[in-house]
């Protein structure tokens, strides 16, 4: 397993079963869904890709104009500690997996998670995957990257970001890859505490949403170690990314990512 000496920080297609669908049936079943009317279409490539999100929607605007986007490229070494020492606190719960068209969700019923983030607590509200990473290391990119968001109840966020490569089989992420081969599954097992790497080292900055509106003010947690996942399992992600579904790297400006640990709580 890989270990950065600095820290790091889902539309999926069901897996089809091979009796009998017709190549025209598959096609529809592995396209996204349709967009709403009024939603503004992106995508990860071309005339709606990354490089024109801001161009898309006066909503959007943040995607080409902002200076605090995600994902960086991390360093290899972090120079700044954190002063503070965060917990994250879990329990067992259940959840059901949701294709938005662009990834696909995991969202917990209740209970799976909260951070307690320089005196404000944050709470689980989805996670999702991205395929290959978004955030890299010295330049380079992991194999998937998964996306734990926390939210508050005044609209402020913090995203724990797990990085991972192919490796040993990970029963811990079992659940979610089995919900991204089959959007709609419920009663879903999520131990999220199970889920992080061994090393509670992170990397921290302040950045943004990775998709649009790409909103500002969104404080990024991304561990060090990757987990491992099967081959298999990745195959299962990478089928699900529709080919992929990660923005390329923003540039840094003047932020410093910076070095800590997250505790787990009791």
């Amino acid at each position: 397993m890989k270990k950065f000496a600095l820290p790091a920080v889902l539309v999926l297609t069901p897996l089809l079963a091979s009796c009998g669908t017709s190549p025209a049936a598959d096609d529809a079943a592995s396209a996204p869904p349709p967009v709403a009317a009024g939603e503004v279409h992106w995508s990860y490539s071309g005339a709606e890709g990354p490089a024109e999100w801001g161009h898309l929607s006066a909503d959007f605007e943040s995607c080409s104009t902002g200076s605090a986007q995600s994902p960086i490229d991390l360093p290899a070494h972090a120079d700044q500690k954190a002063t503070e020492h965060p917990t994250i606190t879990s329990s067992l719960t259940v959840g059901e997996s949701v294709d938005t068209g662009h990834t696909v969700q995991l969202v917990p019923e209740s209970g799976a998670s909260t951070v307690e983030w320089d005196g404000t607590e944050f709470t689980l509200a989805q996670t999702h995957f991205h395929v290959p990473s978004e955030h890299t290391v010295a330049g380079e990119a992991m194999d998937a990257e998964f996306h734990l968001v926390h939210t508050t109840t005044d609209g402020q966020t913090l995203v724990i970001g797990v990085l991972a490569e192919e490796g040993a089989e990970n029963a811990a992420w079992q659940p979610f890859v089995e919900g991204a081969a089959t959007p709609g599954t419920a009663d879903l097992p999520l131990d999220v505490a199970a889920m992080l790497p061994e090393d509670p080292t992170y990397e921290a900055y302040e950045g943004s949403l990775t998709t649009p509106p790409c909103t500002e003010g969104v404080q990024w947690v991304v561990y060090t170690t990757p987990v491992e996942l099967s081959a298999d399992q990745i195959a299962v992600l990478d089928e699900a990314s529709h080919g992929h579904n990660a923005r390329p790297t923003l540039p840094q400006g003047d932020r410093t990512p910076y070095e800590g640990t997250l505790a787990l709580g009791e």
